[in-house]
């Protein structure tokens, strides 16, 4: 089978850009044939065939559209270029820059099937494009929806057109159904995984932060990994680290990512006064499952959410999660490997950290945590389901002037 993937970010930084590089591994190591497009500032390198619309991020040299690439909200290397922000002109562009490099990929390739991550933009090119084609719901389409009217009309084409369109928990099909009127029967759940050989208990101590000048010797450690922005809920997470970096042992705290908040919340951690609050900035897939083993508890506080990859990450390398009852999170944690909170409710995110914290509550949850993840959101089971997928989408009748 042969699988053309296209995703509006690159290949790193956020959830569907990993999402697309670890599905494409692991269907080229099942023998598939499988090319990706993403958006970049450099032209990106893999073990598949890959490759990208350059947007310029000021640096670099050589790009197809002299602007940064729009996010939904924000993303590491994408601070301030939301879909919202492009003019009309810009917005023509980015259009035809990813239409001329499908149109190609496709007449290169011949796939048998297009994979589209996000219901937006791509999809509403690919669906004027006479080929068979599957769209992967990430959630944040969604904001995009609500947010920008001027981009619902192609989205609604693309998600319409689209022979199966995969979502990530059911409360996101219920979502999909409802907001885009589509066709139940073409809405299917498919779990996000994990790629277990990446994220797995490691043995890092904690002098390993004396890379990044923070001496954590035997102090607890709070994590937090992922975009900053307002729904993440970093902000509750620092009033909570008020109350609990005062306990025995002083807990610190790290924040790793980047966002439109980050100024906002390094000024809120310094009229709260805390010293033992630091912000790593953006960190690669390694240092992420480092962090995540170093960490006593990961916190996920967000307002909302989907199927974030962060709590899954954290909990397969045996670190417990606490994290908001919202979006697909309840689906991923339970009692014996992590907590639910309500979210915007810093007391009760500090009464958990601190019980985690005194009760040593990693040592108790490591392998089950581990365990949970290999048993409900490996990479494998993933990958199969989606190539079922691939297969119901393939067995409709062929629409006239179809590949």
């Amino acid at each position: 089978m042969r699988i053309y993937q296209l995703v509006i970010f690159p290949l790193q930084g956020s959830g569907s850009g990993v999402y697309v590089d670890k599905l494409a591994e692991f269907l080229r190591r099942r023998g598939r044939q499988v090319q990706v497009l993403c958006s970049d500032h450099y032209p990106p390198h893999r073990a598949y065939p890959v490759e990208a619309v350059l947007f310029s991020n000021g640096q670099n040299q050589q790009f197809d559209l002299d602007f940064n690439f729009p996010a939904f909200t924000t993303h590491p290397v994408s601070r301030e270029t939301t879909f919202g922000t492009l003019t009309q002109a810009q917005r023509q562009a980015y259009t035809q820059a990813f239409r001329e490099k499908i149109e190609r990929g496709i007449a290169r390739l011949q796939p048998d099937v297009v994979h589209v991550h996000h219901g937006w933009m791509l999809a509403s090119i690919v669906a004027e494009m006479n080929v068979p084609y599957v769209i992967s719901l990430h959630g944040t389409e969604h904001l995009g929806f609500e947010r920008y009217a001027d981009y619902r009309e192609a989205a609604l084409r693309g998600l319409r057109g689209a022979r199966r369109i995969i979502a990530l928990t059911e409360e996101n099909r219920e979502q999909a159904i409802q907001t885009y009127s589509l066709d139940p029967h073409k809405v299917v759940v498919v779990k996000s995984g994990v790629d277990t050989d990446v994220f797995k208990p490691l043995s890092v101590d904690k002098s390993w932060l004396k890379g990044y000048n923070i001496e954590a010797q035997d102090r607890p450690v709070v994590f937090f990994g992922g975009k900053l922005t307002a729904v993440k809920g970093v902000d509750v997470l620092l009033q909570a680290a008020h109350t609990y970096s005062r306990i025995a042992g002083r807990p610190i705290t790290l924040i790793a990512g980047e966002g439109d908040v980050r100024p906002q919340l390094e000024q809120q951690a310094r009229e709260l006064g805390l010293d033992s609050v630091y912000f790593l900035g953006h960190q690669g897939v390694e240092q992420m499952a480092r962090l995540f083993n170093v960490a006593d508890v990961a916190v996920v506080p967000s307002r909302a959410d989907w199927f974030p990859l962060v709590a899954m990450e954290a909990l397969a390398c045996g670190t417990p999660l606490i994290a908001s009852n919202v979006g697909g999170l309840p689906q991923i944690v339970n009692e014996q490997i992590g907590s639910l909170v309500e979210p915007g409710d810093p007391i009760a995110l500090a009464e958990r950290i601190t019980a985690f914290i005194q009760d040593k509550f990693k040592a108790k949850a490591r392998d089950a945590a581990m365990a949970h993840i290999r048993k409900n959101f490996y990479w494998e089971s993933t990958v199969s389901s989606i190539e079922q997928v691939y297969d119901a989408a393939l067995a409709q009748p062929q629409k006239a002037g179809e590949m």
